[in-house]
């Protein structure tokens, strides 16, 4: 709904105000070698563009319209303002997908479009928030606030196992961080690259 993707762009800029901070070396880190034709879903206000490199080619995908009109475009870049659901087969090198899967409606089918996008040997750079260890307080807690969380945060869903998804979705996992922030239920976190296999 509209309004609710309003609101969430409000809420968005002024958490990133405290999370970027927090994940920014990281960030810096994993973005140092991104190179070639790059896709980003759910850009939001563009927070990853001073990470990129000079002379990649960005595409990005951003359904939220309040979002997509606050992004700064660099030359060159193409922006569609709608859902990415898999058009464009083996053409990106990279892929970035930061705090996203947490709020598609389907995650496997988005990281399984995002395979499809990458050319054999291409890698997807991931920063999410996960769900919290089974059994554990949190966890019962991620569960329980799950919709209410979900209403405010425009679909987002605290309690994803984003990780496992990404082999059920063919990536093969090359570095994965798992480390805490503090942010509730949002508060476990992946830092990672995946990989799309070369082809046979």
């Amino acid at each position: 709904m509209k309004w609710r993707q309003y609101l969430f762009s409000h809420l968005l800029r002024r958490a990133s105000r405290v999370h970027e901070p927090m994940i920014a070396a990281r960030k810096r880190e994993l973005f140092a070698a991104v190179a070639g034709d790059v896709l980003e879903i759910g850009p939001g206000t563009g927070v990853n563009f001073r990470y990129l490199p000079a002379g990649v080619r960005w595409t990005g995908y951003e359904p939220n319209r309040f979002l997509a009109r606050q992004i700064q475009l660099p030359a060159k870049a193409k922006l569609h303002t709608k859902p990415f659901l898999g058009e464009e087969a083996a053409a990106f090198d990279w892929g970035i997908s930061t705090l996203v899967l947490c709020s598609v409606p389907d995650p496997l089918a988005t990281l399984r479009d995002l395979w499809k996008a990458l050319r054999p040997g291409g890698k997807l750079i991931l920063v999410e928030h996960v769900a919290a260890e089974a059994g554990s307080r949190l966890r019962r807690s991620q569960e329980r606030w799950r919709p209410l969380w979900s209403c405010a945060g425009d679909g987002c869903q605290p309690n994803r196992d984003t990780e496992t998804m990404l082999g059920q979705a063919g990536f093969t996992v090359l570095e994965m961080e798992r480390f805490t922030l503090p942010l509730w239920l949002a508060s476990p976190h992946i830092a990672g690259l995946a990989q799309k296999p070369q082809a046979q």
